[in-house]
């Protein structure tokens, strides 16, 4: 992932969508089973999947201040479950608007949580 200028990298990880909505309908076909990596910066939100060492393609990218709610879902299997207006997402959906809920499968749950949080509080902070 190609970092912007002032932007740092806080946490990144294996990450697989499990589940996708909008608008309350499910679009898992849009997304699900999608496989790349996820990185938080302390801007923004980036899902990639590798094509090549050189090359990636981008899931999605929400900056900081679109991303609604993260919390852990489920009992055994947990996931990522974050909430993000759609109409500042950047992907290859033609969703554009409302609000999307992603459910993603990733290594140590509560972690993301609590470093998506405190990222989108001290980016709401910086405005």
């Amino acid at each position: 992932m190609q970092l912007k200028q002032g932007e740092g990298e806080l946490q990144s990880g294996k990450a697989l969508i499990k589940e996708f909505s909008a608008g309350g309908k499910s679009l898992k076909e849009k997304l699900l089973d999608d496989k790349g990596t996820l990185h938080l910066t302390n801007r923004r939100l980036v899902m990639e999947r590798e094509i090549s060492p050189e090359k990636s393609d981008l899931i999605f990218e929400f900056p900081l201040e679109a991303l609604q709610n993260a919390e852990i879902k489920g009992v055994f299997g947990k996931v990522l479950t974050i909430e993000a207006d759609l109409s500042k997402m950047s992907s290859g959906l033609k969703i554009k608007e409302g609000f999307g809920k992603f459910s993603i499968k990733i290594d140590d749950p509560k972690t993301w949580v609590a470093q998506l949080s405190k990222a989108i509080k001290s980016r709401k902070e910086e405005r």
